[in-house]
């Protein structure tokens, strides 16, 4: 019994013991899984930071680091630099190259191996470049094992030669000792550009290195242009013979633009000349094929160089004087002022220009027909004492929708407006591409400002209807008129044709891209013959050439605030007028004259353009060269701007600073927009008064303006800026009814 109880007793302890035993094993698995978890998640937090600081070095010091490893290893190895990719025009021609530049290497661990070596090696250095001899001594004494020594950076070729002749020279005279080693010269190349200043508001600039490239076609073709760098390996083997690896540099792609050269080249040079006998802030032109939307030439002044894009004095818009006063801050504005180009990026009211669109719309919707007539009186009333001016205040009496254009009047246009309403008015500003980029292939491009149609009150349908308070960029009407007169395919304008690879083999051809249909046939048909006869019609300032059909549209937007009389006057064009094979777009903001509303600028130097270009391009006659064009009756135009003695002074196309568009009408006659007939001051049977005579509101006198309706000045009449009509003091108005917005004025004028 007790032997019994006795078993059972040591049968109950083993089995505690295992059952303990097991626990701890549980436990101490337990505790070997948390310490192993904790140890890989501090390993794997070392490996990380590891790698980060690894990754910091390598972004911020990796070139330090490399030059020092090359100094300490018998492995080394070198960059091969690629080739940036050229840029031609359309034929060919290189606008953007690259040419070879050396950095002098230094090796002071073979210069310094043996004392016929480092003698004669620095007397050459001396000899060639005029080094100082010292410096040279204690550079290969302080890094004596140092295998690469950067000396001197982008030498030129001749330079260079210079150096390796007298090497040669000096080590292949077997009658001395003396032998030139441990220095070596690294290949770089430097962006340059044959032709300076032209087309740089188009090709843009590289970086040093070739790397970046800044502005048009540099940087929105930058992949395409930038190459990859190639590599050398030079190591010692298991038999200690040097043996080198070479992975070869992938040179950029080509890119062919759609510009010719020449054209290029007429456009700058004729944009030059303007600006040193008138000048402006700023003068462009674009020179398009409105039937697949190439950019033939584009340009606009200021020119910069694109070797040095950096100096403001190349440009020789600026005076030293003006320069010295500039702090940094004010010359990187005037810098980055300067490389934007202002076809692009650039955004203007484009006064009457926009007139034919507005007509557009109405004719494509049925509320339009080329029979309806419109009685002009001078101006729009739209509430007590408040009008806006048609640019002639004596009227234009009927006119049909040809006329419309033909005299580009406010009256006609304003009434068109109405007639369309709001609705398809803003409905048609998108498909003409009005507030969106283009698209063209260029950077930084400007989207424009409209009205919203819930936005959108009378006063504002009505302003807009002839091209002011909403803002566009000059290639978004450029592309837009290329719509009306093509027949209404809208294309997307851009500025390359091809893509190259080095060889020569075709990467990418750039085609016509059409984004959409905007008007028929018929109504583009209408619209050239309407444009056509304005150019027929246009005096005394005409871009009318003999011989040749021209059709065309003038523009003149006085700018915000409108007190201060600043005006962009512009002309759209295109010939042959029937079959349009070329349209170019001249837009002139701020002439330097006391009147930048007057003297045709616009107009002039369209004419001036096409007289130069016509010959290159080889365009022949259209009509009899025989015929006289209209304007030839009147007197002859004047070189300098100034009108004949007793004609009104056009506009450079539109309204001078004696007329208003938009406020109290005022008294005096009105004059004409460019190339539109101007009436016969002192004749009241052609519809105005002699000389001298109040044609607007009694009791008003003075001059009138253009747009905005600010008050005429001179007596009677306050000094200011006048929205609201009579009445109001020349103050701006009131915020709960109208406030200034990106360069718009958006309220109702009251």
């Amino acid at each position: 019994m007790k032997k019994s109880r006795k078993n059972r007793n040591q049968k109950r302890f083993r089995e505690n013991e295992t059952n303990n035993e097991k626990k701890s094993l549980k436990l101490f698995r337990k505790y070997m899984k948390k310490k192993l978890a904790l140890t890989f998640f501090l390993v794997a937090l070392v490996l990380i930071g590891l790698a980060v600081s690894v990754g910091f070095i390598g972004k911020e010091k990796g070139e330090e680091y490399g030059q020092r490893v090359l100094t300490q290893q018998t492995v080394s190895s070198g960059t091969i630099p690629f080739k940036r990719g050229q840029i031609t025009d359309r034929n060919g021609t290189i606008l953007a190259a690259n040419e070879a530049v050396y950095n002098l290497i230094l090796d002071p661990s073979v210069i310094g191996s043996h004392e016929n070596i480092l003698g004669p090696t620095l007397d050459l250095l001396v000899e060639c470049y005029g080094y100082d001899r010292e410096e040279l001594e204690k550079l290969v004494k302080d890094q004596p094992t140092s295998q690469y020594i950067r000396y001197e950076k982008r030498m030129s070729e001749e330079k260079r030669d210079q150096f390796l002749t007298r090497k040669e020279e000096i080590n292949n005279n077997l009658e001395i000792k003396d032998k030139i080693e441990g220095v070596w010269f690294e290949t770089e190349y430097k962006r340059i550009y044959p032709y300076s200043t032209l087309a740089c508001d188009l090709i843009g600039f590289a970086s040093r290195d070739g790397a970046s490239g800044s502005y048009g076609i540099e940087e929105y073709y930058n992949e395409e242009l930038a190459g990859t760098s190639g590599r050398t390996y030079r190591y010692i083997n298991e038999e200690s013979d040097a043996e080198q690896v070479t992975r070869d540099a992938i040179d950029g792609n080509t890119i062919v633009s759609t510009i010719d050269v020449n054209l290029q080249s007429i456009v700058e040079a004729q944009i030059k000349q303007f600006n040193e006998e008138i000048g402006s802030k700023n003068t462009a032109v674009v020179v398009i094929n409105p039937n697949n939307g190439e950019i033939l030439a584009m340009a606009s002044y200021p020119y910069y160089d694109l070797n040095n894009p950096m100096d403001l004095n190349i440009s020789g818009y600026y005076t030293q004087e003006e320069l010295d006063a500039m702090d940094d801050e004010e010359k990187s504005q005037e810098l980055a002022e300067l490389w934007a180009n202002y076809v692009t990026q650039s955004l203007y009211e484009p006064g009457s220009t926009a007139k034919p669109l507005t007509i557009a719309a109405g004719l494509e919707e049925g509320k339009l027909s080329p029979a309806n007539t419109y009685l002009c009186d001078g101006g729009w009333d739209y509430g007590e004492g408040k009008r806006i001016n048609c640019h002639r205040l004596a009227g234009h009496g009927t006119l049909d929708l040809e006329g419309a254009i033909v005299e580009s009047c406010n009256d006609a246009l304003i009434q068109i407006g109405q007639q369309i309403g709001t609705e398809i008015f803003c409905k048609y500003q998108p498909v003409f591409g009005l507030g969106t980029r283009t698209g063209i292939d260029l950077p930084g491009e400007e989207d424009g400002i409209l009205k919203k149609e819930e936005e959108m009150s009378e006063i504002d349908l009505v302003t807009n209807s002839f091209g002011q308070n909403f803002d566009a960029t000059v290639i978004q009407m450029a592309a837009a008129h290329c719509s009306l007169i093509n027949g209404g395919h809208y294309y997307k304008p851009h500025v390359v044709k091809e893509i190259l690879r080095p060889d020569g083999s075709v990467v990418e051809s750039v085609d016509k891209t059409l984004v959409r249909e905007t008007i028929s046939e018929t109504t583009s048909d209408f619209l050239k013959t309407a444009m056509t006869a304005m150019v027929d019609e246009q005096r005394p300032w005409s871009t009318a050439i003999p011989g040749y059909e021209i059709g065309g549209k003038t523009g003149t937007a006085e700018k915000l605030p409108r007190k201060d009389k600043k005006y962009v006057v512009s002309f759209a064009s295109f010939l042959p007028a029937s079959d349009p094979e070329y349209f170019m777009m001249v837009v002139i903001d701020e002439p330097n004259v006391e009147d930048q509303s007057t003297g045709g600028h616009a107009t002039n130097l369209t004419r001036s353009l096409w007289e130069a270009i016509i010959p290159y391009l080889n365009l022949f006659p259209t009509r009899d060269t025989g015929e006289q064009p209209s304007q030839t009756e009147t007197p002859e135009e004047p070189a300098n701007g100034t009108p004949p003695a007793g004609a009104e002074n056009p506009a450079g196309g539109e309204p001078s600073g004696e007329e208003n568009q938009t406020g109290v009408e005022p008294p005096g006659a009105g004059n004409q927009e460019g190339g539109e007939a101007p009436a016969e001051a002192g004749h009241p049977e052609n519809g105005n008064p002699p000389a001298g005579e109040n044609q607007g509101v009694e009791g008003n006198p003075g001059e009138g303006n253009q747009t905005g309706g600010e008050p005429a000045e001179g007596e009677g009449s306050p000094e200011g800026e006048n929205l609201s009509g009579e009445g109001n003091p020349g103050e701006e108005p009131p915020s709960e009814n109208g406030a200034y917005s990106n360069g718009i004025f958006q309220g109702d004028f009251e």
